[in-house]
């Protein structure tokens, strides 16, 4: 085997390797973009069911509070003098 056909040989198989790399690769890229959409779509549901749930908490109390609105200040009032009797110290 001559020198140049050795070469020709060895080019091939960097420029085959590089190919190759390269399609690895992109098929690294793909599936990692394809993984963060699947990412945000559950992570959006996910952020929407914590805000249904907030938003049904915050109409439950609410509807408390109208309620029981003696209750709520003088509830209101002992959480305030316990956080101010906390951070007195």
């Amino acid at each position: 085997m001559s020198d140049q056909t050795a070469d020709n040989g060895n080019q091939d198989h960097f420029e085959a390797s590089k190919a190759h790399a390269r399609a690895a690769a992109a098929e690294m890229r793909d599936a990692a973009a394809e993984a963060a959409r699947e990412f945000r779509e559950r992570a959006g549901g996910i952020a929407g069911e914590w805000k249904e749930k907030a938003q049904g908490v915050q109409k439950e109390i609410e509807n408390y509070v109208r309620e029981h609105p003696t209750k709520s200040v003088l509830a209101a009032l002992g959480v305030g003098f316990v956080i101010g009797l906390i951070f007195r110290r």
